[in-house]
């Protein structure tokens, strides 16, 4: 009976955990959220669940960063709290970016798109855009993860309960994540996804139509980044068909010497309160601006949306083939 009594006493204990994130979460409390792991860690049986999650993947340190990022973010912006999180978490780091980019990223109409390896892709890509009209086709549960960063995202639906589809993009490391996230919001019906995406893609061309400066990682959340989602291609389509007073700009970045082993340690040492991750000289997370480009070079009117796809994705791979590890300056 005892036995019994445990196992329902911990089901009870587990369920109002949940249902405390979960509102947490809606109110966009990343803090509260935080105060209410911590709690749950430290006690019996419940404790033991959350440290395997934590074991798994440091959530704790997660939730360390994201509380001190969003308060950043709130009170300096997101190019200065993305420099914090560089400088502070990550240590060293390069970056090289042309004067004629420097240029377009500071005012001009932009499309900012490449790989989307880890975690720091859109803080290694934002750290180069200080201004106001900067925004991030990012995954709907950001918004409320990290309230500040809201105000620079245009939300789109991803299939997080695809769990096999999350194990094979980014390891069971990447399962826990997802398995989190589905606790925290419920997951919106494919139909009603579809129709939110499309939303946010127009929603998209219309920032860049109005000269805003947009970034998008055409493969998603995907070390691989063998497939390209049509959206970028939608975009640039969706644009040419109908500019702005001022013609919109092409920039391709590549992000290299960044791992999900490297973020995972940077969480860590988060956790425990010192240093930035051991990064070997010839492993600098790296990132790679190349030239503003027009869109008019990709022919967009032409052919399928597949098809400007491809020549986007043929482009930003001539353009990063030579890419040297390392080269560049400190950001």
């Amino acid at each position: 009976m005892k036995e019994i009594r445990d196992r329902r006493g911990f089901r009870r204990r587990w369920a109002d955990l949940i249902r405390q994130l979960r509102v947490a979460y809606a109110n966009g409390d990343v803090g509260s959220i935080r105060s209410l792991w911590y709690k749950a860690v430290a006690e019996p049986g419940l404790g033991t669940w959350l440290r395997l999650s934590d074991r798994l993947y440091p959530l704790q340190g997660l939730l360390d960063v994201a509380h001190e990022l969003d308060r950043r973010m709130a009170g300096q912006g997101l190019a200065r709290a993305s420099r914090w999180l560089l400088d502070e978490r990550v240590g060293r780091w390069m970056s090289e970016v042309p004067p004629a980019t420097r240029t377009a990223l500071a005012s001009e109409p932009v499309i900012l798109y490449g790989n989307h390896p880890t975690l720091l892709t859109p803080f290694l890509v934002s750290a180069h855009v200080e201004r106001a009209d900067h925004r991030i086709v990012a995954a709907s549960f950001l918004e409320k993860f990290l309230p500040a960063f809201g105000q620079y995202a245009i939300s789109v639906e991803l299939p997080v309960n695809q769990w096999w589809k999350q194990l094979w993009q980014g390891g069971l490391q990447r399962l826990v994540v997802a398995y989190w996230v589905t606790r925290l919001r419920p997951v919106l019906p494919p139909p009603t996804a579809r129709q939110r995406n499309r939303a946010a893609l127009e929603r998209a061309i219309s920032h860049v139509r109005d000269g805003g400066s947009l970034l998008i990682a055409p493969s998603g959340w995907n070390r691989s980044g063998k497939r390209w989602y049509p959206g970028i291609g939608r975009i640039v389509r969706g644009l040419a068909n109908e500019p702005g007073d001022r013609p919109a700009l092409l920039v391709a970045y590549h992000e290299e010497g960044t791992s999900d082993r490297l973020v995972r340690q940077l969480l860590e040492r988060a956790k425990r309160g010192y240093g930035c991750p051991e990064v070997a000289p010839d492993r600098v997370p790296r990132i790679g601006f190349s030239e503003p480009i027009p869109l008019s070079a990709f022919s967009p009117d032409e052919g399928t949306v597949e098809d400007l796809v491809a020549r986007l994705r043929r482009r930003y791979g001539e353009t990063f083939a030579h890419l040297r590890r390392g080269a560049g300056r400190r950001g």
